[in-house]
Formats: structure tokens, sequence, C-alpha cells
């Protein structure tokens, strides 16, 4: 099965890149290939009449394109493939740990990823310019709450480092996504990297989740140099790759 990725470096198709490579060094090159297609922000192509009518009508990334059918919102895209491949997340039947597993899909979907977007374009949220920093301010209280929340719930697993004990899942690329933004965006108001080297059990994750081959991969191909998730650093991205995207 051969698919086609829209996105753009260090966006959210980041997370869905990593799924698709592990799938593939899993499954094989025979059952899972896929094509990484740059959208390119600089003629504002995801605003295209093209990409809203026959991709995503909010002219968002990413969007997985499976044969004729494109799924768009993160979250839905590497749940669909989990399921898909029977791999990177419990089965349905499997109790109590499926519930669970979408309970933090969810979390960190819904609530997590949310506010965070909140925390990279606080300007969208406010009438007045002068409310942006108190807005800023709240916002990151709560992402520190969210992973704080993330790190006790870490703590409970005495099996493995993953957010599901000893079985990795979508749960953990995504996870990791999300704590590398938390600290680097929007440049210069992020969170302190301090408030994650405080979290023992978040900062094993990450160091092990760094460690995997899927990730060594995709990272480079985002112009991102390692160390990807703890302390990280922005894409190197001149004007003229930027342009390329």
């Amino acid at each position: 099965m051969s698919y086609s990725l829209y996105g753009a470096p260090d966006s959210a198709n980041i997370i869905v890149h990593m799924v698709l490579e592990h799938l593939a060094h899993l499954v094989g090159p025979d059952e899972l290939s896929y094509e990484l297609k740059w959208v390119d922000w600089s003629v504002k192509e995801h605003r295209s009449d093209q990409f809203l009518s026959t991709l995503n009508p909010q002219g968002l990334v990413p969007v997985l394109v499976d044969g004729d059918q494109p799924v768009f919102e993160t979250a839905a895209i590497v749940l669909y493939l989990a399921d898909k491949y029977q791999k990177l997340a419990p089965l349905a039947s499997a109790m109590p740990e499926r519930p669970r597993f979408l309970q933090w899909l969810f979390y960190l979907s819904n609530t997590l990823h949310a506010d965070l977007r909140v925390q990279f374009y606080p300007d969208r949220h406010v009438v007045d310019e002068s409310a942006v920093g108190p807005l800023l301010e709240k916002t990151r209280e709560r992402v520190a709450g969210h992973l704080s929340l993330l790190e006790d719930e870490l703590a409970k697993n005495s099996s493995g480092p993953w957010l599901m004990g000893e079985q990795l899942t979508v749960l953990d690329f995504y996870l990791g996504i999300l704590c590398r933004w938390s600290q680097l965006y929007p440049r210069g108001r992020a969170l302190s990297p301090d408030v994650l080297i405080c979290l023992p059990h978040l900062q094993a994750l990450l160091t092990e989740l760094e460690q995997l081959p899927a990730v060594v991969k995709v990272f480079p191909e985002h112009k991102i140099r390692a160390p990807f998730f703890n302390q990280p650093s922005p894409p190197d991205l001149s004007v003229e790759k930027v342009s390329a995207f």
C-alpha cells in the first residue's frame, strides 16, 4: 500500500511521518510505502482551491491520502494507520488497554495540542494586543500542568518507558512532538526547557524516542538536528529552503 503525506517541516505531519516510517520498518516496503509531498507555504499552496477542495477544506496539514481517500486531523490519521496495520496501538478488543489508549490519544489531541496552538498563536485569540501577554502566560501554565499530569501517568508504569508501559504506540510519537514544540514556539516566548527537566519519566520517554530508527531517519528530512526533543532546536531552513517546501 502506497500513501501520500502532505506537510511542511516541523508541522504536525512529522508525527504521521514517524509513524509511517516505523510501520514501514515493521511490515516491510511491500506492505507500506509512502511519498512525502511538501506543501509550499510561500505561495499559500495550502489555501489554493485545489488543496481546499480535494485535500483539506481547513487548509491545514497533515493530510494523508490512501488511494483516493484523503484523511486529515493528526489523531485520526495515526489511529487509522495503527488500526489498519494492527500495530502501534492496542487492538479494538483489548481490555482495558484500548479505552486507556483512546483516552490518552484524545487528551493529547484535544487538550495538550489544542492549548499549544493557543501558545503558538495567542494573537488569534484576543481582540486587544495588550491581552496577548497575559493569555500566553496562562497558557504556558496550562501546558506545564498537562505535562505534569502526563509525568504522573508515566510514573505509574513499571513495565516500560512508554505511555502505555512496555508497548510503544502512536501516543509516544505524538507526545514527543508536543513536548518538542512546547519548548520552541513561539520563539522567545515558549515554555522553559527547565519545566521538562524536572519531569524525569517524561525525560526518559523522550530519550528513548530519540534513539528509534524511524526518528533518526525522519528528523533530518525536516532539516532538524539532534537533540530532537530535549532542549531542541528549530528546523534549519534558509529562505531558499523554505521556498522549496
